[in-house]
């Protein structure tokens, strides 16, 4: 591909080692689509650099894919300048994005869009929460900051898009899970104030005892995410429900939720007045007034067609003001 700009390894952030069995099972699944990458090339007659994208692009880079997304299901994804370059190969997407995007060069040679303009891509395929469960995902992945998001969307004109990924900044923060984002996005959504993740608890000596996913510390409640591994390790079954026991005997309540928590709207609504009835708050059903974009129905998922077109027409009829 001419022209294309390109990050070299040097300019890669790297992460730490992989340390539970989520990340690895994501690293086998790159392995693998790697190798179905390449196989892919052999048989690709056309010329030129290939570059991977979106899903493709998640699958090597080890992160997840986003659970809610309107872009066609296929096994390869391809991100073109223009709709010259084309094959023949089945299941293969051809998107054309005439974006000034970087891309990077794997150790093997396959080139893929970059990890931050990957998630400004899918901004015209996933709704807000499906955006920030993203951005917080390529955090971890990355260690990238949010400035490093919204400095590189400053690249970007007339993309669609853009306002979902301006929504979507104020919401991102540094999570441990899929599952302890969609949980966060929950609690603000039905009009909760946003927890403090990470939370270190100290004992009567000051000296920090345990760290849990969420909490209210002036409430003394602990939110605690169950995942999976609560059935694949015992080791870390049992250090978890030591930590829970002795939290809840130095005065904190603790808050368990399950993956079934976050499934559907009623299961979340359920959730958010737990929550509540732990703070001893009323649960409203409205976003806070900074989080109103959670409940924004100009960014819902089926608002993005004619985007810019409504933005521009807000700007003139503000300019002739």
């Amino acid at each position: 591909m001419p022209g294309m700009n390109m990050y070299n390894q040097q300019n890669m952030p790297v992460n730490g080692e992989i340390q539970n069995y989520v990340q690895r099972e994501l690293t086998a699944q790159a392995t693998a689509k790697a190798a179905e990458c390449q196989s892919l090339l052999a048989r690709k007659r056309t010329e030129g650099s290939t570059c991977f994208s979106l899903h493709t692009a998640l699958e090597l880079y080890a992160i997840e894919r986003p659970r809610q997304c309107t872009l066609p299901v296929n096994d390869f994804y391809i991100t073109i300048r223009d709709g010259t370059q084309r094959s023949t190969v089945k299941r293969v997407s051809y998107r054309t994005w005439n974006q000034p995007f970087l891309t990077y060069v794997f150790p093997n040679g396959l080139v893929c869009m970059h990890p931050l303009d990957t998630w400004i891509q899918y901004a015209q395929y996933l709704n807000l929460d499906e955006m920030v469960i993203l951005g917080e995902a390529i955090i971890r992945r990355f260690r990238y900051s949010v400035d490093h998001f919204r400095n590189r969307l400053k690249n970007f004109t007339h993309v669609v898009g853009r306002v979902r990924c301006e929504q979507a900044l104020p919401l991102i923060q540094v999570s441990d899970s899929v599952q302890e984002t969609r949980a966060r996005l929950t609690l603000l959504r039905f009009g909760l104030s946003v927890p403090q993740m990470h939370y270190g608890i100290t004992d009567t000596n000051g000296i920090v005892r345990y760290v849990v996913d969420m909490a209210y510390p002036d409430n003394h409640v602990a939110i605690e995410y169950d995942g999976d591994h609560h059935r694949r390790f015992r080791n870390q079954y049992v250090r978890d429900q030591r930590k829970r026991r002795d939290l809840r005997a130095m005065g904190w309540t603790v808050i368990e939720v399950f993956a079934d928590d976050l499934w559907n709207e009623p299961n979340q609504r359920d959730f958010a007045q737990h929550v509540a009835n732990a703070l001893n708050v009323p649960l409203t059903g409205r976003p806070q007034h900074q989080f109103r974009a959670l409940t924004d129905s100009r960014i819902a998922i089926n608002a993005r067609k004619g985007e810019y077109q409504r933005r521009q027409q807000t700007a003139r009829i503000h300019k002739s003001q």
